[in-house]
C-alpha cells in the first residue's frame, strides 16, 4: 500500500500551442502511474480481466496549480486512498523534479467492473486490504455528482475513432476530456490555462458514435460540460473547468 513514485518528461508533442502540457497527457500521467501501482499490488487489468472484472474511471478532480511545459520532468506520486461504498479512491501528487514545486494534484474514483454485466462490484472483490493509518487525501473528494448542464451552450460535434477506444473496448476518459476543452470559448483557450477539471463518468460509448460536445459558462473562469450521445441522448460525461489567464514561463 506504499506510495509510488515515477518521473514523466514533458515532450514536445504533450503540450498545447502555447507550451503548456495538455490536460488529456496529464490525465494520461495519472492513468500511467495508477496502473502500474495496481500491477504491483496484485490489482493489475491482466489479472482482474482473468476474474472477469476491469478498472473502469468513474470521477476525477484535477487542480493544477502552476504551468507546466515543455522540458520540465514531473514526479507523480500515487497511493490507494480508501474505499467509498462502491468506488476505490486513489490520490496523485505532481511535483516539478528541478525545484520541487507541487504543480498538480488530483484525487480519483474507479470502479471495479463486471465483463458480463458492465455493472460495477464491490470494489472489496480486489482490494482486499486497507490499512488503517491512510494519509490524508490531497483535498477533500469531490461530492457525488457534478451538476447537469442547463441553459445555453455551445456545441461542437465528434465521431469516436480507432484511436478513442481502450482495451475495454470503450472510449478511454482521456478522450472526453479533450471533447470538452475543443467546445470552450476560442478566447478562453487564447488568454487561459485551465487551472482544475472534475470530470465524472456516466455512461460507455463505443466505437463509431457521434457525441455532441456541450459548454455553457457556470461563472467567471469557469465552465460547464456535457458529453452526450447523438443518436439517444444519453449523458456519457459531465465536466466542469476552471481557467486562470495564462502565465509566462515559470
Amino acid at each position: 500500500m506504499h506510495a509510488h513514485t515515477r518521473a514523466f518528461p514533458v515532450h514536445s508533442y504533450e503540450v498545447d500551442a502555447f507550451g503548456e502540457l495538455t490536460a488529456p497527457s496529464l490525465a494520461g500521467y495519472l492513468q500511467e502511474i495508477a496502473g502500474n501501482h495496481a500491477s504491483a499490488l496484485g490489482w493489475s487489468l491482466p489479472e482482474l480481466m482473468r476474474q472477469g472484472l476491469t478498472w473502469v474511471l468513474a470521477r476525477q478532480r484535477v487542480e493544477v496549480a502552476a504551468s507546466i511545459r515543455a522540458g520540465d520532468v514531473l514526479e507523480v506520486t500515487t497511493w490507494p486512498s480508501g474505499l467509498d461504498r462502491l468506488a476505490a479512491l486513489r490520490d496523485f501528487r505532481v511535483r516539478r523534479q528541478r525545484d520541487g514545486l507541487e504543480v498538480a494534484r488530483a484525487v480519483s474514483q474507479w470502479f471495479v467492473l463486471d465483463l458480463e454485466t458492465r455493472r460495477p462490484v464491490r470494489p472489496e472483490r480486489v482490494v482486499t486490504e486497507v490499512p488503517a493509518d491512510l494519509p490524508p487525501h490531497v483535498f477533500a473528494p469531490p461530492p457525488a455528482r457534478l451538476p447537469a448542464l442547463e441553459g445555453g451552450h455551445e456545441e461542437k460535434r465528434f465521431r469516436t475513432r480507432f484511436s478513442d477506444i481502450d482495451v475495454n473496448q470503450h472510449v478511454n476518459n482521456l478522450s472526453y476530456v479533450a471533447w470538452a476543452l475543443e467546445s470552450v470559448p476560442e478566447e478562453t483557450w487564447r488568454r487561459q490555462r485551465l487551472a482544475a477539471l472534475d470530470v465524472q463518468f456516466l455512461a460507455e460509448c463505443h466505437y463509431g458514435a457521434a457525441v455532441l460536445s456541450r459548454t455553457a459558462a457556470a461563472g467567471q473562469g469557469v465552465f460547464r460540460h456535457a458529453i452526450v450521445r447523438e443518436e439517444d441522448g444519453r449523458e456519457l460525461a459531465r465536466l466542469e473547468t476552471d481557467w486562470l489567464p495564462r502565465a509566462g514561463p515559470a
